[in-house]
């Protein structure tokens, strides 16, 4: 095979070659091992990398009532590939009439970036918070090994975390209910003089309001880095403009 597959090109090869790597790529025994191994041999000669047929083992059956299933269909890339589209899968389809099952190649060039997980050091203050972590913790599955058994807890206590802090209201909403209701209370102070009911409740929501704004403390302290507190202190047009 005169293939000249340079480390500089991309290259994609894929379609029934009507010929399988290894034994175990029939539901069967049988094969030709010369066959498999003159495969493997220019495979490795052209520098190809095979892409994996997600979620299926076999690409073709001679469709007898004891079918004999064998992966015909490949998709090889170039090491240059790789690098160019990294994220080429193969998504295999149903097969509803032929005795090859179709399949897409999907070619992309970016890679997806999972939602980064932010632990929320205000968290800590909430009521709820122990119960969470406990509840995940004492509820992940148990290996043997302890290192699993570690980042097992760990990962479910992440994903416990991750789903309870959504049903979180904001911050800054909680805050400004709070201060829309100590305005409307003052307001009716002025009117008349509050019970004792009204009393308590305008005490209860100050006492929330400053539980909130040490929240929102703690959550920009966490988001402070060095560069603001090196630049913050120079005499720097923004802060001259603040200042005059």
């Amino acid at each position: 095979m005169n293939l000249d597959t340079s480390e500089f090109d991309d290259w994609l090869l894929s379609g029934d070659f009507n010929l399988i790597r290894q034994p175990e790529n029939r539901n069967k025994p049988g094969g030709d091992l010369l066959e498999m191994n003159l495969f493997n041999e220019i495979i490795s000669d052209l520098d190809l990398l095979e892409i994996p047929l997600n979620g299926r083992s076999y690409t073709w059956t001679n469709m007898q009532s004891d079918p004999l299933l064998v992966k015909l269909d490949w998709a090889f890339t170039s090491s240059g590939w790789t690098l160019s589209y990294p994220t080429t899968h193969v998504q295999p389809l149903s097969r509803p009439i032929s005795d090859h099952i179709p399949y897409v190649l999907h070619i992309g060039s970016s890679i997806p970036r999972s939602n980064i997980f932010r632990f929320e050091n205000y968290w800590v203050d909430h009521a709820d918070f122990l119960n969470i972590v406990d509840l995940h913790w004492n509820n992940s599955p148990v290996y043997a090994n302890a290192s699993k058994n570690l980042s097992s807890k760990l990962k479910h206590v992440r994903a416990g975390l991750r789903k309870w802090s959504k049903n979180l209201s904001k911050l800054s909403k909680l805050i400004y209910n709070c201060s829309w209701v100590l305005l409307l209370m003052d307001g009716l102070e002025e009117q008349r003089q509050l019970s004792n009911l009204e009393k308590a409740f305008k005490r209860l929501v100050k006492g929330h309001l400053a539980s909130l704004l040490e929240s929102k403390r703690i959550y920009w302290k966490q988001r402070n880095t060095v560069r603001w507190v090196k630049f913050g202190d120079e005499n720097s047009s923004f802060f001259t403009l603040w200042l005059l």
